[in-house]
């Protein structure tokens, strides 16, 4: 594949490297999986008539109604968690039957005393490894947790990837600093337990085997980098990646025999299914989401006495409690006006002291929904001040840390708007749910000179919408045609296998179901909010003899919130232009095709990385593709003030032409700086000359790898 690099500041790609996960496994380079078919293809213990609702909502719908209906899947699906590689003799997706209850759980971990690790010499597993001088044996092939979020990480100090597969985390040393090969066993397995509370409560998308990792992270808390893991059973385990990295050394110094299992440094339970994951690396603090549509925020004790992992006690007891409603206040908080304000301003001030640790619980409450992801914001001082989170309703959630005050968290809804239903059961209409979100500050966005170095395309072709409801903005849409390399076909069209794909008479052409996020207008001053002025060509829109706009978050970053397929990034000022783009990542198919891999619900940017040297995002969708978005900050006087522009659609089309993409769901993305291998004259170059890989892993077990670069401080991304 290769694009144009004659121009500056467009992305070129010269080529990847394509064969690092399934090698190791003898997995054939071509295979063919046949999601259709006229019966769903089962695993063992599956019977046809099984329910799948809660597969298919990805474990995070509260419940069947109207407007889910267009999810639902006829017998002409494969249930996606069963999926079977023909020819070969093992599913590579977790099943629903019984195996693992009979088998011994483990209990004897080896212990290192020279290491300084803290080794359980008790711990109950949740399945049954087989532990070999104090590593577990990896499974061949490895059981993939189906219907998570992002499953995959690069440590940003180390050589080391990251998997989650089921309930083993494989720790890989890539081999190559060219293909980032990986070997055929994993260095390492992790295999934390699951708590008493995990065990009691179990898991949400499967039962029979709730220790499963539904969300991995790697985080920079305080001066550690740690990995940060949500299970299914509401677990939430950390390691710290230095004592990881610690025994990756001791197991290549083949002089020393004794081997030793990592110990988490923190383990606790959020009440039910954990999924968002973040961390805040000057506060020093964590925060995890889970189906019981709170938010649970650990403050650590910076004085007194340290943090102590909990073995056979309670992970309660080890913080101290406390949580607001959603209205802001104290939960079992007194009913006496002055007896309050007085316990919440004791309140924060006895958490702000960082004596002890501390569990915040923010409830959203009656209007609350499940939330996949969650991120912290911070103050003019660069401290957490909220959690800002967004639910499967697509609403984001803006909830002070802090602040005990009576207030309600701030709710901000989706842009998108109410449509009536069309007729038939399959075409009930929906509003897109909301699936990732990241704060951005002003320093990871490019100066840029005009609009179509900022959004990817002239003013001529900007939509533009403003309405008290949602404000001001730009559609850029039209900016996915000036997307070199990209494939806007689904790659089984272009292979002519049209004829393989299963047809419902009942089932509406896709654009009875699509349609615009509301409706645009031609002048963006429709609709202005009273006192406001507009014009077009280039002008800022502002407020003549006003004050600066407030800023939404306290430094003044910009929040992207993203959905199925759809991506927006809102203003940091009151009233300010934000930007969306639809379908960011669709492809066309035959309107009325059955392609269980890449239905609606697989369409999902949930797996989102901000990668502040290169002013980059990725955004991974399930369905197997990665956006490269580039966030920009004009220079000159234009009607916005920040935006961002797709460089490039990971796999390209001319991947896709050669079939080198897998038509499989996406395990996870990964990115992280090139390790330097000793070379110090790379570790002192300017950051925003560091080399970065991209490691984009399937359920199929192929990890396509790619190196991305930045060739100045206001040049293009380079991918190679």
């Amino acid at each position: 594949m290769a694009m144009d690099s004659s121009s500056e500041g467009k992305l070129r790609v010269s080529k990847c490297h394509y064969e690092t996960g399934r090698k190791r496994h003898r997995i054939p380079k071509s295979i063919p999986i046949p999601f259709e078919t006229s019966l769903p293809i089962l695993a063992p213990g599956q019977s046809h008539d099984s329910e799948d609702e809660s597969i298919e909502n990805g474990a995070l719908s509260d419940e069947v109604d109207q407007n889910d209906e267009a999810d639902m899947v006829d017998d002409a699906m494969v249930d996606a968690d069963a999926i079977m590689v023909e020819g070969l003799p093992f599913a590579l997706v977790v099943d629903n039957d019984d195996q693992w209850a009979d088998e011994p759980w483990v209990d004897d971990f080896v212990t290192d005393t020279d290491s300084g690790l803290s080794v359980d010499l008790d711990a109950e597993m949740t399945s049954s490894p087989q532990e070999q001088d104090g590593a577990f044996e990896a499974e061949v092939p490895p059981r993939v947790a189906t219907w998570r979020l992002n499953l995959t990480a690069l440590s940003q100090i180390y050589n080391m990837y990251i998997v989650a597969y089921a309930d083993k985390i494989y720790i890989s040393r890539p081999r190559s600093c060219v293909t980032n090969a990986l070997p055929p066993e994993p260095d390492l397995i992790l295999m934390p337990r699951a708590s008493k509370m995990g065990r009691e409560i179990g898991g949400f998308l499967d039962d029979s085997f709730p220790h499963q990792v539904n969300h991995l992270l790697v985080g920079e808390l305080g001066n550690e980098e740690i990995l940060l893991l949500a299970y299914d059973d509401g677990d939430v385990i950390g390691y710290y990646v230095r004592h990881i990295e610690h025994e990756l050394l001791r197991r290549e110094d083949e002089s020393r025999g004794t081997r030793a299992v990592p110990e988490p440094f923190f383990h606790e339970h959020v009440g039910k299914s954990a999924w968002g994951l973040a961390v805040h690396k000057q506060s020093r603090i964590i925060a995890a989401s889970s189906n019981t549509h709170n938010v649970y925020v650990f403050v650590f004790a910076l004085t007194g006495e340290p943090y102590q992992h909990h073995t056979q006690v309670d992970a309660l007891e080890l913080f101290r409690n406390t949580g607001k409603d959603e209205n802001g206040r104290i939960l079992a908080s007194p009913t006496d006006a002055a007896e309050y304000d007085l316990k919440a301003a004791q309140q924060e001030s006895v958490i702000r002291r960082r004596d002890a640790n501390w569990r915040i619980v923010l409830e959203t409450g009656s209007g609350g929904a499940n939330i996949p992801n969650v991120a912290f914001s911070s103050d003019a001082d660069g401290e957490a001040d909220k959690v800002v989170a967004v639910d499967i309703h697509g609403r984001l959630w803006l909830m002070d840390i802090w602040n005990f005050t009576p207030g309600p968290h701030v709710k901000i809804g989706g842009l998108h708007r109410a449509h009536p239903a069309p007729h038939g059961p399959f075409g009930a209409f929906r509003r897109p749910r909301g699936w990732g979100v990241l704060v951005l500050p002003e320093s990871s966005f490019l100066p840029t000179d005009d609009y179509q170095d900022s959004i990817g395309i002239p003013y001529g072709d900007v939509k533009h919408a403003c309405n008290e409801r949602i404000g001001q903005w730009m559609d850029i849409s039209k900016g996915l045609a000036n997307v070199r390399n990209n494939s806007t076909v689904h790659p089984w069209v272009r292979s002519n296998h049209t004829n393989r794909f299963s047809t419902n008479p009942h089932e509406p052409r896709r654009s009875q179901l699509e349609s615009p996020w509301f409706d645009f207008g031609p002048n963006p001053a429709r609709a202005m909010p009273a006192g406001r002025k507009a014009s077009r060509g280039g002008v800022s829109l502002g407020t003549a003899d006003a004050p600066p706009p407030k800023t939404i978050l306290g430094d003044g970053s910009s929040i992207m919130r993203t959905y199925e397929i759809d991506i927006e990034l809102r203003s940091f000022e009151e009233g300010g232009v934000g930007i969306m783009f639809e379908k960011a990542i669709s492809q066309s198919r035959p309107p009325q095709a059955v392609l269980p891999s890449m239905r609606v619900s697989h369409e999902r940017l949930a797996n989102l990385i901000h990668v502040p040297e290169l002013s980059l995002v990725v955004a991974g969708s399930l369905c197997g593709r990665v956006a490269l978005l580039t966030l920009t900050r004009p220079k000159q006087d234009l009607n916005f003030k920040r935006g961002f522009k797709i460089e490039a659609i990971l796999p390209t089309k001319s991947e896709e032409d050669r079939q080198i993409r897998p038509i499989c769901p996406l395990l996870g993305v990964a990115v992280a700086p090139m390790p330097f291998s000793g070379n110090t004259e790379l570790a002192e170059k300017p950051l925003g000359r560091r080399r970065y890989r991209l490691m984009i892993h399937y359920y199929d077990l192929r990890v396509l790898s790619y190196e991305i670069s930045r060739s100045s401080a206001t040049g293009g991304i380079s991918v190679v």
